[in-house]
């Protein structure tokens, strides 16, 4: 930290009575860590009074009505010492002279700065006093400030603040859907039909992947079963659900699966899955196919209605290119995954990390190095991947930007982090850092009453930016 010193050229003060006896030579006068440092040498010679006389040197900081008295220096001639000393009022630090040589003493204070001393003068005050106690007293102003500190800017260093996720009941969810082929008018599943095997394949990934886990119990299958608009209803109806039972009875033969476990449904017509195609396409005039479907009810003659459509083209295009889409299996399978301890975590995560609870993965990370790359990974990917909208993932992956200077990023995750104390202290720790100390400190205070310990430091951190705010100022000000 570069200081600026005032150091004086050795400085005399020509005594009128004695000459050049005295050498005041000033050393430091400055302001370091809020405390004022004064040092001095005094330089007397043999002959610096009269055996006679008396000469108090008094230093002074004087600032309008502000003064403050610093240790000053009391020479003494021989006679003068004597008759003092008779009558007990011998000055408790002195410097008598009539000695053979120079000598040298040095004096020094230092006590709390205030802000009076900017712009206050150092002042000497010699009291010379003789023969009969008459005194003379002068006064000499020195034209130097009190050097102030030069210092870079106070780097604030805030607390982060972390939330320990609550623990949850491990429920998962599988889903998928399936585009299988069936011959008219049959319900039954062909393996080997059309696009069947791959289909059917990932069918069978999927659930193989959750009843071939011994560390997971499945709690429930769902099944719906969709066709597309064209024909009767009732004809949909039936085609729709038979297929949705046709996939049921194919899992629970292969997988050996209890029936019980699955719930079936089935839409007749998707025409809701139509309006989302057709909105996504850019087909012709399919703001007058979308006016027609919600206009007009299902039952009375919709898609007659969409037939006539411009001559029936229309249709024709989403009879090819759209309800092959709408013909479908939709299937989900719940269940629940056990607890894992610490050792296979790790493990888990490398494997299959949905299964993972957002406490287990927290507890890993900070099993780890503290803001090393897997804590880091951990908290700033894998856990937002899996728990996206959990305002505890949101803080804690805040508090990793902000400890890595993304305030942007930080900023957005938290305002949708919720109010918990740690989230106000990480908003506040963006508005600490961006400069904004109204700011941070109200949102430190709040997160301080909801039980925050780090924010109690972090209100420590405004306060000293603010005065070396005030300290940088006053330095300009001299400049």
């Amino acid at each position: 930290m570069k200081q600026l010193i005032i150091l004086f050229s050795l400085f005399c003060f020509i005594l009128p009575a004695v000459g050049q006896g005295l050498a005041f030579d000033i050393v430091d006068l400055r302001e370091v860590n809020d405390s004022l440092l004064f040092r001095y040498n005094a330089v007397v010679t043999p002959s610096a009074i009269r055996t006679g006389q008396s000469l108090r040197v008094t230093p002074l900081l004087e600032s309008g009505d502000s003064v403050l008295v610093l240790p000053g220096v009391t020479v003494l001639g021989n006679n003068r010492r004597r008759v003092l000393a008779r009558m007990n009022r011998l000055p408790s630090e002195s410097i008598m002279t009539g000695l053979c040589s120079d000598s040298l003493f040095v004096k020094s204070s230092q006590v709390p700065y205030e802000q009076w001393m900017d712009s206050a003068y150092l002042v000497v005050e010699e009291k010379l006093t003789g023969y009969r106690a008459r005194t003379t007293t002068t006064r000499y102003q020195l034209h130097q400030n009190v050097a102030l500190s030069v210092r870079a800017p106070y780097e604030v260093s805030p607390s982060v603040a972390f939330l320990v996720p609550s623990k949850e009941a491990k429920v998962r969810h599988r889903q998928g859907k399936a585009y299988l082929d069936f011959p008219a008018g049959r319900s039954s599943i062909l393996p080997t039909y059309r696009r069947n095997p791959e289909e059917l394949l990932k069918i069978d990934d999927a659930i193989r992947d959750v009843a071939g886990n011994s560390d997971v119990t499945i709690q429930g299958i769902y099944i719906e079963g969709y066709a597309s608009p064209e024909g009767s209803y009732a004809s949909n109806d039936r085609l729709s659900k038979a297929r949705a039972e046709a996939l049921k009875e194919y899992i629970v033969g292969k997988f050996n699966l209890n029936s019980g476990l699955f719930k079936v449904g089935n839409v007749a017509e998707d025409w809701d899955g139509l309006v989302e195609l057709v909105k996504s396409s850019d087909m012709p005039q399919k703001e007058q196919i979308l006016h027609l479907i919600e206009s007009i009810p299902v039952f009375d003659v919709r898609e007659s209605a969409l037939m006539r459509l411009n001559g029936g083209a229309p249709y024709r295009l989403m009879l090819k290119s759209l309800f092959p889409e709408l013909r479908r299996v939709e299937y989900q399978v719940d269940y629940t995954v056990k607890d894992y301890d610490l050792s296979q975590t790790l493990s888990v995560l490398q494997k299959n990390p949905v299964d993972l609870s957002h406490l287990e993965l927290y507890t890993l990370a900070f099993s780890s190095e503290r803001w090393g790359s897997d804590f880091t990974h951990i908290l700033l990917e894998v856990i937002p991947k899996y728990f996206p909208d959990d305002a505890v993932a949101n803080t804690n992956a805040a508090a990793v930007l902000l400890h890595g200077g993304e305030l942007a990023t930080a900023k957005r995750l938290l305002q949708k982090s919720g109010d918990s104390g740690a989230s106000l202290n990480n908003l506040g720790v963006v508005y600490l850092l961006e400069g904004d100390l109204e700011m941070a400190e109200s949102l430190f205070e709040k997160a301080k009453a909801s039980g925050c310990h780090e924010s109690a430091a972090n209100l420590d951190e405004v306060h000293a930016k603010r005065a070396d705010n005030k300290k940088q100022e006053r330095y300009k000000r001299r400049m």
